[in-house]
């Protein structure tokens, strides 16, 4: 492919895409050394021996809180990913289209269980027989939850365009697979 065929679009999302992986990349690793190094204090360990919980998190926090290292070490593999995938678009390989239109897909249905669901992320407002025990606090909930469904509806918009739009044959046209790539193995070898 000769290089004046290449898009500014695929370039840009592939700088963009290395440039934000590799940045998060750096943050993951050091915010992972730096809750090992926490963890393995005594007096951390020992305060925490106590410690419980808050009642009625919402499903995601207490996952968060529950599994803070796994949430970490999921954000270091998501960011690699992600930086790998735009060295790929970079180099035009038919995988790191595939992998990017994945990964938009995938923030698309994302925001579309946050649209549904907000209580994933939201606390319940606080009522007891039908009266609000805490009416500022439901209010603020109310209004989170508004803001996070708009915010759901616009992202996952985008991302379910942009994802379409990396579909488009001038742009799939530009990631030609090697020849035998992926061809059949022929039983008779």
């Amino acid at each position: 492919m000769s290089e004046n065929k290449k898009s500014l679009l695929v370039s840009a999302a592939a700088w963009m895409l290395m440039l934000m992986g590799g940045y998060h990349g750096v943050m993951a690793a050091h915010s992972n050394f730096s809750l090992a190094a926490m963890f393995s204090s005594p007096s951390v360990l020992l305060g925490l021996a106590g410690s419980t919980v808050p009642v009625e998190l919402p499903p995601l926090a207490r996952l968060a809180v529950e599994h803070i290292r796994l949430v970490f070490v999921f954000y270091f593999f998501v960011s690699l990913t992600v930086a790998v995938t735009g060295f790929g678009l970079l180099l035009r390989k038919a995988w790191a289209l595939s992998a990017f239109k994945w990964l938009f897909y995938i923030g698309a249905a994302s925001c579309f269980i946050m649209l549904l669901f907000p209580g994933l992320a939201v606390p319940k407002p606080y009522i007891y027989g039908g009266v609000s025990l805490t009416p500022e606090f439901n209010a603020a909930v109310a209004r989170i939850k508004f803001q996070l469904r708009l915010i759901a509806l616009l992202l996952g918009a985008c991302a379910f365009w942009v994802g379409r739009r990396f579909e488009r044959p001038e742009i799939t046209s530009e990631f030609v697979r090697r020849p035998g790539a992926l061809a059949p193995v022929d039983p008779a070898d």
